[in-house]
Parts: structure tokens; sequence; C-alpha cells
């Protein structure tokens, strides 16, 4: 099974509301402090991109959280990484991070190197919504990523990616 028809598997899981939201131009993003998401420290694991996933954060450390994302491709081998960081911009935040294939190539480096960045848009009681990124905490020890993503000319889809903390 190939990465597209694994996409196409998660979009029909995909909730018909919205569960991401885009920063809207003029809008001042909300403020929000590192400490708000020290919740996300630890271990989780769940189900990804068609296969099991895991995302690991740091604790809040020099002013920011760190952190990385393997995920399998459900016959035990990996498909992608992700390193990540959650850091301060002013008096809100920004979610950012670089994906990686197996072998460690960057699929940002033929783009300038640079991260993919979500800026915060949004809290709302346990929704942290970044822009085409929404961290929810469902409990102590569970909580989903919604992702906004397009494929191969799509319409974009916000995809689920649901963790329990295992450490």
């Amino acid at each position: 099974m190939g990465l597209t028809e694994i996409v196409a598997g998660l979009l029909v899981l995909a909730a018909a509301d919205p569960q991401t939201r885009a920063a809207l131009p003029g809008t001042p993003p909300p403020h929000a402090r590192i400490a708000d998401l020290a919740w996300l420290q630890g271990e989780w694991h769940g189900d990804g991109y068609g296969g099991p996933a895991t995302e690991v954060y740091s604790a809040p450390q020099a002013g920011g959280i760190a952190g990385h994302f393997l995920q399998e491709d459900g016959k035990g081998a990996v498909l992608f990484y992700e390193l990540l960081q959650i850091v301060p911009r002013g008096q809100t935040l920004v979610y950012r991070l670089r994906h990686f294939n197996a072998d460690l190539t960057g699929w940002e480096d033929a783009k300038g190197g640079k991260a993919v960045e979500f800026p915060l848009v949004a809290v709302e009681d346990n929704r942290f919504f970044f822009d085409g990124l929404t961290l929810v905490r469902e409990g102590p020890d569970t909580f989903t990523v919604w992702v906004k993503i397009a494929e191969d000319g799509k319409a974009a889809q916000d995809v689920p990616f649901r963790y329990r903390r295992i450490r």
C-alpha cells in the first residue's frame, strides 16, 4: 500500500467539521506561553498516517518545547520522521517542524531548508489552534493532533493523529 492509498483511507476518517483553522489576515494572534503546553511532556503512541505513530515532547526548556515524531508504514518500517519545536514569537507561540525520510534526507531541503511553521491562531479551553494544525487535550493522558493535509492535487482535509501517553 502506497502513501497515496494511506492518505486516502485516513481522509475518509477525518471529521466533516473542520478541526483546524487558518490565520485570518489582520487578526492578532492570541497571547500564549510555553507553559500552557507543558502537559505535552512525555512519550505518546497512537494511530497516525496509515500506521503506528509516536510523538515525544520535552519539558519546557530554554524557552521552548522540543520534540520528534516517527511514523511507521504499518509494516514495521519507518515511513518518515519530524523534528519539531514549539517556541514563543512575541506574546504568542509558533509550532515549527521539518520532515525527514527514513534515511534522514530532508523534505524541506529542496525548498531552502526552512521549517514548516504553524502560528497560533486561537486557544479555546483544551484546544490550541495553530494555522493548519490543532492540538486537542482530551484527558491527562490522551490527545489528538489534527493536521490539514492536501495530497495529489485534492482538496485539503483535516486528518487526525490520536495518541495516548505511555510515559
